[in-house]
């Protein structure tokens, strides 16, 4: 079976305490510096949190014309730029970025092996790709299910959906997710040296099921469960670093 083309954007992560949260990720690992490349930036909040953290300059990248509009009409530095474009023929020469941060992005892209290629083009010797995608140990499919491209079968969190044989899901998919390894081979075959394979966890700031004191109480303890064997079963995404 041919693999779907996903074009649909998913829900955006720049909400709450999430964006602080990812990219204090990079941060406390000394990636952000030089020139940063928000491939599938949505609204461009991202870009402009890369810029206040250290980036030299952010090119925004997005397939939404629209969102590409928003973005612009919001106050943003001058070192942030957007443009529309797709991820697999990117308009940047090659070795010419230090950095690409792809949040939440893969999992949507027509080709995820162009993507990648095209990502690995583009960075310079010793740059890094941020990569955060959906865990399939997550309990959740975050972006719900479908019936048709354009017929909607449930538009919230689908219990259980990710651990199910993709074989069975596929149909109702309106985006991809992965095992952590195969993340993390997808990243490898595209001639990227995987650094580290780590978790982002979920906030559940989104999630008005869960009682509050609950939610209040795991996000104070956040670091700790990241530390716990049971880190997987709350990492809504994967966190790859990979290096050129």
């Amino acid at each position: 079976m041919s693999e779907p083309r996903f074009r649909e954007p998913g829900h955006h992560t720049a909400f709450g305490g999430v964006l602080d949260y990812r990219l204090d990720k990079l941060q406390q690992r000394g990636l952000i510096s030089g020139d940063w490349l928000d491939l599938g930036c949505a609204d461009g909040y991202y870009a402009c949190g890369l810029a206040e953290r250290g980036a030299a300059s952010v090119v925004g990248v997005e397939v939404d014309g629209e969102l590409i509009a928003r973005a612009q009409a919001l106050p943003h530095p001058a070192s942030v730029s957007y443009l529309l474009a797709e991820g697999e023929t990117l308009p940047f020469d090659d070795n010419s970025i230090d950095g690409v941060l792809l949040n939440e992005v893969l999992e949507h892209v027509g080709d995820q092996q162009a993507t990648l290629a095209e990502v690995a083009r583009v960075l310079r010797p010793g740059g890094h790709l941020a990569l955060f995608s959906p865990n399939r140990w997550f309990p959740f499919e975050g972006h719900g299910a479908r019936w048709s491209d354009t017929r909607t079968l449930w538009p919230r969190p689908v219990p259980l959906m990710p651990w199910l044989p993709a074989r069975l899901t596929r149909r109702f998919a309106t985006a991809r997710n992965y095992w952590p390894r195969e993340l993390a081979a997808l990243t490898s075959a595209a001639g990227l040296s995987v650094v580290e394979r780590a978790w982002a966890l979920a906030l559940f700031e989104q999630y008005p099921w869960i009682p509050g004191r609950a939610a209040a109480w795991y996000r104070e303890h956040l670091d700790a469960v990241e530390r716990s064997p049971l880190a997987r079963f709350f990492a809504v995404s994967t966190f790859i670093v990979a290096r050129a």
